[in-house]
């Protein structure tokens, strides 16, 4: 049984690529490169459906799949839209992504949160926490960080006055 929580949205699946039923994958994350025999989930009416990847090439951002069972121009046009996901497991140590269940301790207010999501944007990582009930998000950024314990996994932090009141 797949355990959606575990899961982590890698981009989306934008165009057919040929006849064969390849597929143009937007990524949308910068995570450990998909190879062939991973398994990707692609999110259908709700539901987490995992295909095999039989081959992939393109460019790393774009990267181009051949799915298992998926053959034909019709069945990638149906497939067409929908999100793309892998099992946060299968991240490497070092990826940024691994900070998804980390605690955030700010100096001063102490327990914020726990990260819920890392969103990668151009010039830093964004953290969404929940905080008092509302999804609230925070730059990662080397002036605001004290220090990042992986053991106790934990994300020491000393936030601006007002950061968590936006």
């Amino acid at each position: 049984m797949i355990n959606k929580d575990s899961l982590i949205s890698i981009g989306y699946i934008s165009r057919p690529h040929s006849y064969k039923g390849e597929l143009q994958l937007r990524l949308e994350r910068k995570i450990v490169s998909l190879k062939r025999d991973d398994f990707v989930f692609i999110q259908l009416d709700g539901q987490f459906i995992p295909f095999k990847v039989e081959n992939i090439k393109g460019k790393s951002d774009e990267p181009v799949l051949k799915l298992l069972f998926v053959d034909t121009y019709d069945y990638a046009q149906k497939l067409s839209g929908n999100l793309v996901f892998t099992d946060q497991d299968v991240l490497p140590e070092e990826s940024e992504l691994n900070f998804i269940g980390f605690e955030i301790i700010d100096k001063k207010l102490g327990t914020i949160g726990i990260v819920l999501d890392v969103q990668e944007m151009p010039q830093q990582l964004m953290l969404t926490v929940l905080f008092r009930g509302e999804e609230k998000y925070i730059p990662l950024v080397d002036p605001f960080i004290d220090y990042i314990s992986e053991e106790n996994k934990e994300i020491w932090l000393h936030l601006p006055d007002g950061l968590l009141d936006l």
